[in-house]
């Protein structure tokens, strides 16, 4: 509670005025009934903490007891209490009685007896003229002592308090705004937005057209803070924006527009609020009032969210922020190319690499560069990258905090996804917002991370002039080297030559090379090589027939079972049982076209599971079986040996 507050219901409900008086080095306002000689109530101020001092009579001690009540310390009068407005513990519907109270009590005798009087002749209030009678236990509890406090008299009559304004020489109110600020519940909960709801629903359809333009000082005002003439000046003013007639206004008066839109006061539906809302910030930036341009933004990506609208017309009023996202979900998430991540460093590094050599000469070699090295920091046990970007958090979001917000039926629960890195959630009430959130070193270690990486890139690759050494925690430095360590090697393996053959046109080859050899030979080079292909020929046969006969007994010996179980193919046992025969096997894999590491490969790899390492060892021109695991091979595919 705050003792404006105070003041105005004292003004309201009773027509008396605070008067504040500096005095022994504090704000003071002594409230007093008109006709008595001693005040009631102490409105006092000092090094900002705002207190209230009543004169309570007999009920001091008793109040005095209650919480955020206390003995009086101005007045220092047994008979005074005090009141802290900033207690938490305050209840105020006992204050303001506990206030109507004093208020009764001071009153001078001849006005109650007078107004006595006047009720008792008033048929109408027969029945309420018994006055009221508080019983108070004295200091020992035991015997009682009585106090009466007479009712408060009924107020002026609104004509005779419209006459009296007129001879004061102060304006008439009209009667809508009498209306409204007759409808102020002080005991409201929450107060100020609870009743800037109420009043203005009340004025929703109210015009005026007052001549003057009475500036509003206050910066985020509500109806209950203005004057007559400020209130007028507002809804007049008002009245010709709804006319399509703006004209420049303070930003006291934008508020109190933009807080009636966002609460749906004076709109047909969500729709025609965010055209009026639009439509106000637009003529306010045509006057170029700059006062309250931080603030629009906000207020619109509230009402779209809060009122859920389509996401096609809620992203439009999120460039910024989707754009910002963007950005860090490529540095984040692991998924963007070199080229993504470069970009997205160039939006938050303060120190670019645009000299680099490599970025001037091989941009494709930079971007790969630089996303090896960005893998080694992302994959980083200790979280480097959340050290050196952010990371992806919630924050809790106070819906229309730029303005005066309330409704009858506030949304519960919503869930608007805008983008990976922007999402809005409201669970029972509380809403908050999914977001990337930058970490606290990463303005300066970013920086330095690029320096360094721009740095030992030219080492590295040997080119560009040297730049000096930044500071850097060792671990990224360490990361920046493994990367480029690894992309080197990566270089290295794309420029060794790839050997390609050609199978299709091997058998040409083959026979161009025959026909060729046979024109270059002489007579008596052909008779002895016909002498010896003889010779040779008998001797294959007979290994031929040796071989296939070894074959025949292997196979017979392999449990085709077993061999099915491992999911080896024909030629893959082929081979396994020439090195098991100790066969040649170059003819075999020669005609059927097979390169002898693929199959020894494939071998291994169905047989790991069962044995747990490579069964065959290759060089890529010989092949043999491990002889640690021959009696294990032989087992799995039932062979018995010998």
């Amino acid at each position: 509670m705050r003792l404006a507050e105070v003041a105005d219901y004292i003004q309201s409900k009773y027509d008396i005025e605070a008067s504040y008086v500096d005095l022994a080095g504090q704000t003071l306002a002594a409230v007093t009934v008109p006709g008595a000689n001693e005040s009631f109530a102490l409105l006092l101020k000092k090094d900002g903490r705002e207190t209230v001092e009543l004169k309570c009579g007999s009920l001091a001690k008793f109040l005095a007891a209650q919480p955020a009540f206390g003995p009086a310390v101005f007045m220092q009068d047994p008979a005074w209490i005090s009141v802290d407005l900033a207690n938490p513990a305050l209840n105020d519907r006992f204050f303001y009685k506990t206030l109507d109270s004093a208020y009764q009590s001071s009153r001078p005798l001849e006005v109650v007896k007078n107004e006595d009087i006047n009720r008792r002749e008033s048929s109408e209030e027969i029945e309420n003229s018994q006055e009221h009678e508080i019983y108070l236990l004295d200091d020992e509890g035991e015997d009682f002592q009585e106090e009466v406090i007479p009712k408060r008299p009924a107020f002026f009559k609104d004509s005779d308090f419209d006459r009296l304004l007129a001879e004061k020489g102060k304006p008439v109110i009209p009667k809508g705004i009498k209306q409204m600020q007759e409808a102020y519940d002080y005991l409201a909960i929450p107060r100020r937005e609870s009743n800037f709801y109420r009043q203005g629903m009340l004025m929703a359809n109210y015009e005026d057209d007052f001549a003057q333009m009475v500036p509003i000082n206050k910066q985020r005002p509500v109806y209950h803070d203005l004057t007559v003439d400020q209130l007028r000046s507002y809804f007049s003013w008002r009245t010709k924006f709804r006319q399509g007639k703006y004209k420049p206004a303070s930003a006291a008066y934008v508020y109190l527009l933009a807080s009636e839109l966002v609460c749906q006061i004076g709109v047909k539906d969500k729709a025609d609020g965010l055209r009026q809302l639009r439509l106000l910030f637009a003529k306010c930036a045509e006057q170029k009032d700059i006062s309250i341009g931080w603030q629009q933004k906000h207020i619109l990506q509230n009402y779209l969210v809060y009122y859920g609208f389509p996401l096609e017309e809620i992203r439009p009023d999120f460039d910024d922020e989707l754009m910002r996202g963007e950005v860090y979900h490529n540095l984040l998430s692991g998924e963007a190319s070199g080229q993504e991540l470069y970009q997205a460093i160039c939006c938050l590094s303060a120190y670019l690499p645009k000299n680099n050599p490599l970025l001037k000469k091989e941009p494709e070699k930079f971007y790969e560069l630089l996303a090896q090295v960005w893998q080694k920091v992302r994959l980083n046990p200790y979280q480097l990258l959340k050290l050196l970007v952010g990371e992806k958090t919630t924050l809790p979001v106070e819906m229309f905090a730029d303005t005066v917000f309330f409704s009858l039926d506030p949304v519960k629960d919503a869930e608007i996804i805008l983008a990976p890195g922007l999402v809005y959630r409201c669970q029972g009430g509380q809403w908050s917002n999914e977001v990337y959130w930058p970490s606290s070193r990463q303005r300066q270690l970013l920086a330095n991370f690029m320096h360094e990486f721009d740095r030992l890139s030219r080492q590295a690759f040997k080119q560009g002039r040297a730049l000096k050494e930044k500071e850097l925690p060792p671990a990224f430095k360490q990361a920046i080297m493994q990367g480029i360590t690894d992309y080197q090697e990566i270089l290295a393996e794309r420029a060794r030559p790839k050997v390609k053959i050609n199978m299709a046109s091997l058998d040409q080859i083959r026979a161009d090379a025959a026909e060729t050899k046979e024109s270059l030979l002489t007579e008596e080079e052909r008779q002895l090589e016909a002498e010896e292909a003889e010779k040779n020929t008998s001797e294959s046969n007979k290994q031929a027939s040796e071989s296939s006969a070894a074959e025949e007994k292997m196979a017979k010996d392999i449990d085709e079972s077993a061999a099915s179980d491992l999911g080896l193919d024909e030629n893959e046992e082929q081979l396994l049982l020439a090195l098991f025969s100790g066969q040649p096997y170059q003819d075999f894999l020669r005609q059927r076209h097979l390169l002898l590491s693929v199959v020894v490969d494939q071998i291994n790899e169905k047989i790991f599971d069962e044995i747990g390492d490579a069964v065959i060892d290759c060089d890529g021109q010989k092949a043999k079986i491990v002889e640690d695991y021959r009696s294990d091979l032989a087992d799995l595919l039932g062979i018995e040996e010998k």
